[in-house]
């Protein structure tokens, strides 16, 4: 049985390996794109304006490569405990449950201002296909909209 640790080692891993060209997509030289490369750390989620509840002090980050990868995880702030050297069922349950893990390439049509992530695994069962995300630079701020929602996910440039 995979262990939780090892599902994130496999996404990071996945995101990494693009410099060794397993990723053929080049990712856009727009403006927009150069602006989105680099690694950004969550701040936090609303949904019409209300903080999604994600524990008190949840953690996570979304990578943007320069070679049109990507890489997120969003980490609830839950315990995460295992009483024994394999997860029992619930404790696999508890793992996974508001975890968001999933790795692949990336495009940006700074057109319609939007990125769209291309999802190439994803740490939870049946997450498939792509991601389009409206975006908008604040500051050293990335927020992310799926379109036609109400929803933000707001990101900060780790420096």
């Amino acid at each position: 049985m995979f262990t939780h640790h090892w599902v994130v080692v496999a996404l990071f891993a996945g995101a990494l390996a693009a410099p060794l060209g397993l990723f053929a997509q080049q990712a856009a030289q727009g403006e927009a794109a150069k602006r989105l490369i680099g690694a950004w750390r969550y701040i936090g989620t609303t949904v019409d304006g209300q903080n999604k509840q994600r524990g008190k002090n949840p953690k996570g980050m979304i990578y943007y490569g320069p070679y049109g990868e990507m890489s997120v995880q969003i980490a609830p702030d839950v315990e995460r405990t295992r009483a024994g050297r394999e997860m029992t069922p619930d404790e696999a349950k508890i793992a996974v449950t508001d975890y968001i893990a999933y790795f692949g390439t990336y495009s940006v049509d700074e057109k319609a201002g939007t990125v769209t992530h291309h999802r190439h695994t994803s740490v939870q069962p049946g997450d498939k296909g792509d991601f389009v995300r409206q975006y908008q630079f604040v500051g050293d701020r990335l927020i992310l909209r799926p379109p036609n929602s109400t929803q933000e996910i707001t990101w900060e440039r780790i420096k």
